[in-house]
């Protein structure tokens, strides 16, 4: 049984997504990198769901 998180995780990639998903119970989104600051309704959705569950932001090594 995985532990579950009721915050929203975001991360980069759906490689990244992939392996939370596999440690936990949670709602995953990927930004898929840069493309994050073209894509106004993904960027209006996360805040929504931040604003009322939490958010829990995922960095990569690169520090992208």
């Amino acid at each position: 049984m995985k532990p579950r998180c009721s915050k929203i995780i975001v991360v980069e990639g759906k490689y990244d997504k992939i392996r939370i998903e596999s440690l936990l119970d949670a709602t995953v989104l990927t930004t898929d990198g840069f493309g994050i600051f073209k894509n106004t309704e993904k960027r209006a959705m996360i805040k929504r769901l931040a604003e009322k569950r939490g958010l829990v932001i995922l960095a990569g090594p690169d520090g992208a």
